[in-house]
């Protein structure tokens, strides 16, 4: 953990783009911070459009409509951190953001926190088996001699307690109502902008296997509307999810759950 952690008693402290900056390593880049915004990724688009070049970062203490995979909603109130980080990358990074962002994310916690978390394919961060971060990548178009743009949307229940009715079995909170924010987005972006700056470094895919939720578990998912369960075996150079079952799977996007959750959702009816 890093000296620079600041014990703060105002919980999880406010966000500043002076304070991120300060603890940043690096070239310094565009930082707004809004009080609440409707989706920090939604707002980097609009951004975009209006030729805001990158990179720039986008934080926010609450969101009223925050935006996670396949249009599914990100509860996010305050003492959370909502972050988008929007830069430009070569084809390989950008093939590779949601994988660098979910290192980089479990890196960024450790080295602030001193929590161990794990991550779940393709794009969730769990701890004690519940969900405490998301992530969502998205690319905009571009003009062909454009450098392409990648937009990382990141949300993590950081001191969270209490979760709408259909996210109490699921959702979870690191529990650290100390944790400066700032410090947590500044060592976030340096973690994201290193490996984005080598995508093929063989330790991106060894430290997202390394710290995977799935691996060596049995998992069940749904394709083409049958349900397959299987043993999840490795995570491809592509970042495709292998799994053995009857037969082999290799699972590009979707969603993947634990067999032992089936299992106790059973018990408990």
């Amino acid at each position: 953990m890093r000296d620079e952690i600041d014990k703060s008693s105002e919980k999880t402290k406010k966000l500043s783009s002076f304070a991120i900056l300060k603890q940043f390593h690096g070239n310094p880049f565009s930082v707004i911070v809004y009080d609440t915004i409707d989706s920090t990724n939604t707002e980097a688009r609009r951004l975009l459009q209006q030729g805001k070049e990158p990179p720039f970062l986008l934080l926010a203490n609450e969101q009223s409509s925050g935006r996670g995979r396949h249009g599914n909603s990100f509860f996010s109130p305050e003492s959370g951190l909502y972050y988008t980080f929007v830069t430009e990358v070569t084809e390989k990074a950008k093939e590779r953001a949601t994988i660098a962002a979910a290192v980089s994310l479990q890196e960024a916690v450790q080295e602030t926190c001193g929590i161990c978390t794990d991550i779940k394919w393709v794009n969730d961060l769990y701890y004690k088996d519940r969900k405490v971060a998301g992530i969502l990548c998205e690319a905009p178009h571009r003009k062909e001699a454009e450098a392409p743009v990648i937009i990382i949307g990141i949300g993590v229940n950081i001191a969270q307690k209490e979760f709408p009715e259909e996210l109490k079995e699921k959702a979870g909170s690191l529990g650290c109502e100390t944790l400066d924010r700032n410090l947590l987005a500044a060592v976030l972006t340096e973690h994201l902008l290193a490996w984005l700056s080598r995508p093929n470094d063989p330790r991106l895919l060894e430290a997202y296997k390394a710290h995977s939720f799935l691996l060596g578990r049995q998992v069940s998912f749904r394709k083409n509307g049958v349900l397959h369960t299987g043993n999840a075996r490795d995570i491809s150079p592509e970042g495709n999810l292998i799994v053995e079952g009857e037969e082999t799977h290799v699972l590009s996007s979707g969603e993947v759950s634990l067999v032992s959750w089936e299992n106790n959702d059973a018990e408990s009816r």
